[in-house]
């Protein structure tokens, strides 16, 4: 018997779901696809893998994805930071096992990037779409479970929740009553060094 999978959150509910709660979801067989669209990024928390570059690598991510507006153009195969005509770190998106999680994902990789070789290499992360305009992601590195897998982020689909790539900052304040996402108090206060899990 084919067990359907749970039906998507909405992105206010996702960021107050504990991060076994987020496990689960990430983790739950769903049909998996490339996205079509411009989604913003919302940070949601810190893993505790150990990561063998900290501090270095856990600044960098706390700068880029707590602090920094940030996204995913699946129609141009690139992150960007503030705007989506501010394109960086260009990939290739397929649909394969996740290499953190037991189950099927959507694969991040950087081979095509024009980043410099060392970073290309130690870049990798992978997106779960949970509907057509929420997406469920894992942000790390090139590495195996519990040392790549660094911190659990939403993307929200252009024209959906927060009106996404249509504004320049990565907050959901109509649908999260005023507060952006990652002023929600499970998630970690911040701090590059810090990591917590609820």
């Amino acid at each position: 018997m084919r067990v359907s999978p749970p039906p998507a959150p909405s992105l206010v509910a996702l960021a107050r779901c504990s991060v076994a709660e987020i496990e689960a979801l990430y983790a739950a067989p769903r049909a998996v696809t490339v996205p079509s669209a411009c989604y913003r990024g919302v940070f949601l928390a810190w893993l505790d893998a150990p990561d063998p570059a900290a501090p270095v690598t856990h600044f960098l991510q706390w700068l880029g994805f707590r602090v920094l507006p940030f996204g995913v153009d699946f129609i141009r195969s690139r992150w960007f930071f503030f705007h989506p005509a501010l394109g960086a770190g260009r990939f290739t998106a397929a649909p394969g096992r996740s290499r953190w999680r037991d189950t099927e994902t959507i694969r991040l990789e950087y081979a095509v990037s024009r980043l410099p070789g060392p970073l290309r290499r130690v870049l990798y992360d992978e997106v779960k779409p949970l509907s057509s305009s929420l997406c469920l992601g894992i942000g790390g590195t090139n590495a195996p479970r519990g040392r790549g897998d660094h911190f659990f982020f939403a993307l929200v689909a252009e024209g959906s929740e927060g009106e996404a790539c249509r504004s320049p900052a990565a907050t959901v304040r109509g649908a999260a009553g005023g507060l952006t996402v990652r002023d929600r108090p499970f998630i970690s206060d911040g701090s590059p060094g810090r990591r917590q899990r609820t």
